[in-house]
């Protein structure tokens, strides 16, 4: 029985009363909103359980990575009659051995140079002090703020792990599970590829696309770092030995391996390469490796990166700039590494899943089998 019939006052409708009418695109903006505010509280959620596993989503992330990178060696093995469960442990030890080498040499270099780096950095900091229109620099004191400062980055970038003993079992954990990919990748692949398709409710070709285009674009990512560091290590370093400046083989090492965390990473070697040079040559040869980095790090860079990276990562520089320091913030280090190819992998993939026509009736007929 409506209000009228027993009596009750009668309620006017909303679109009766003008002045209450709701335009269109407010109702839109309206449930766009909420609509936003449920996407970030199931983000929310997200990240929190995700927290409460970092001591195993962060190894597996890295395991997922790497073996993206060098499944193609096992892949390799296998086609020299190598089966993979011999093939996996073998590329293991290669990458292990590997790593091992290249952190000998900077930590012998840097160790066994420590004294003169020492020495080049406090006269930099000395020199400073004494250029024109620079106030009198206390080096003891700016030496223990870097040192805190040095202090603070470490400890932050291990904030996340408990104790000695959680950073071992991540890297144990690691090990196991990048084995267990690279032996198993084909099926891997497969059964991540047949589960979102089977999700999403779109055809196995689109699942296997999307699978296929996030570990091209993760190895093509890599692959396109070690280039990009490689030239640039071997020019600072190569300018550094034309112009005499010491420890030009660390400053090369330190030039390369920065080079993976994009933007902030070119920002720590130039400064390293520039006091150094500041304080061994004086300011003329300072300014002069400021050019060659900047010049590393720009010109030639933005020649070489189309050809490393090919169609792996289309991203404006600014956009790249923004996505690395938001994951910065967020997730360190890691975030910092992960952030523009991650980036890049789910706008290919938002792209893909609209001509699939998930999101509306788009160019279904495109991708279905």
């Amino acid at each position: 029985m409506s209000p009228t019939e027993w009596g009750g006052p009668k309620i006017p409708a909303v679109d009766r009363l003008p002045g209450l009418r709701v335009p269109a695109w407010l109702q839109a903006l309206g449930r766009g909103a909420w609509l936003l505010v449920g996407i970030a509280v199931l983000l929310a959620i997200a990240f929190f359980l995700l927290g409460l596993v970092s001591d195993l989503v962060i190894p597996l992330v890295f395991a997922a990575i790497l073996a993206a990178i060098f499944v193609p060696l096992v892949d390799r093995l296998e086609r020299w009659a190598v089966p993979r469960w011999l093939g996996a442990p073998l590329v293991v030890l290669l990458v292990i051995g590997v790593v091992l080498v290249v952190a000998w040499m900077v930590v012998a270099g840097l160790v066994g140079q420590g004294r003169e780096i020492l020495a080049q950095a406090t006269a930099g900091l000395e020199e400073a002090g004494s250029l024109p229109g620079m106030a009198a620099l206390d080096t003891d004191q700016a030496i223990r703020t870097l040192g805190e400062l040095v202090r603070t980055l470490v400890s932050g970038l291990l904030s996340g792990l408990s104790s000695v003993t959680v950073l071992i079992v991540g890297i144990v954990t690691g090990l196991f599970i990048l084995l267990f990919l690279m032996k198993d990748w084909r099926l891997v692949v497969d059964g991540a590829a047949d589960q979102i398709a089977a999700v999403l409710g779109l055809p196995d070709r689109v699942g296997r696309q999307i699978v296929f285009d996030t570990v091209h674009s993760f190895r093509g990512y890599a692959w396109g770092l070690t280039i990009v560091g490689l030239m640039n290590g071997a020019v600072v370093g190569l300018g550094a030995l034309l112009l005499g400046v010491p420890l030009a083989g660390p400053i090369a090492i330190v030039t390369f391996i920065t080079s993976y965390i994009p933007f902030f990473g070119a920002f720590f070697a130039g400064a390293f390469a520039e006091l150094v040079a500041l304080g061994a040559k004086g300011l003329s040869v300072a300014l002069a490796m400021l050019a060659i980095t900047l010049l590393a790090n720009n010109t030639l860079q933005n020649l070489l990166e189309p050809v490393a990276f090919g169609r792996t990562l289309r991203l404006h520089p600014l956009v790249v700039l923004l996505v690395t320091t938001a994951g910065t913030l967020l997730f360190g280090v890691l975030g910092a590494t992960l952030a523009a190819p991650v980036t890049a992998v789910t706008l290919r993939t938002i792209r893909l899943l609209s001509e699939a026509g998930l999101f509306g009736e788009g160019r279904a007929g495109a991708l279905a089998e």
